[in-house]
């Protein structure tokens, strides 16, 4: 599939993470969310985000910056779907 648009799912082990949009860095999409406060619930919480032109990055990572602490996770894509890739990826 050439430049699809790229999904992601993203799974996390606390709530209260907001989605900040994605960037190209290289020839790696990075999907970057964003945590900031005191107190989180222990909960697992999930989100779908995807791109809003078409891509064909050799990797799909997912940055989470608790509270200025960032975490990079690296996504496996786990199906190709009608001009999608879709990705997945955990916190855990």
């Amino acid at each position: 599939m050439k430049n699809p648009v790229i999904r992601l799912r993203a799974i996390f082990r606390m709530g209260g993470v907001v989605y900040k949009g994605y960037e190209v860095r290289g020839d790696t999409l990075v999907f970057r969310f964003e945590r900031s406060g005191d107190f989180f619930i222990q909960v697992i919480e999930t989100k779908e985000v995807k791109t809003r032109e078409k891509l064909s990055p050799a990797k799909v990572l997912m940055e989470v910056t608790t509270n200025g602490k960032r975490r990079i996770y690296e996504a496996r894509l786990v199906e190709e779907r009608g001009g999608e890739l879709i990705y997945e990826v955990s916190e855990f």
